[in-house]
């Protein structure tokens, strides 16, 4: 009876458990790719907000994809049901290719809710800054 018990437990945590391949920003968000080349979704954890994507988008754009500074973000999908992990909410960025310069569709705010709202890789990182350790 308990190895019964333990394969339902083990199946249990195996299906809420993240992808092989998930990536963990440097806000501790989770990222994954998308079947769509430079495609990824990051994963609604602890009420982020669009701040904390952004940065975890960048981060993953910068780490993951080797994207430059210069190089623009586009959101695809605003907040819906995750691809990667069931359940779940998710946002959807993706890479634009290096020389385009897709420009931000909106004004001042940072917002998750304007599918083509873009921004740099340096500018997305810069929600980044109370992760970053600062060398006086």
């Amino acid at each position: 009876m308990k190895p019964t018990i333990a394969c339902f437990a083990a199946l249990a945590l195996a299906a809420h458990a993240p992808p092989a391949a998930a990536f963990t920003a440097i806000n501790q968000l989770e990222v994954n790719a998308l079947p769509q080349a430079d495609t990824f979704e990051v994963i609604q954890s602890r009420g982020a907000g669009p701040r904390q994507f952004w940065c975890a988008a960048a981060d993953y754009a910068k780490r993951a994809l080797g994207a430059g500074a210069g190089q623009r973000i586009v959101l695809d999908e605003p907040r819906h049901s995750s691809q990667t992990r069931q359940g779940r909410t998710a946002v959807t960025f993706r890479l634009a290719p290096e020389g385009t310069r897709p420009e931000s569709t909106g004004g001042v705010s940072i917002t998750l809710r304007r599918p083509g709202e873009a921004y740099s890789v340096f500018f997305a990182y810069c929600f980044c800054d109370e992760f970053i350790e600062f060398i006086p």
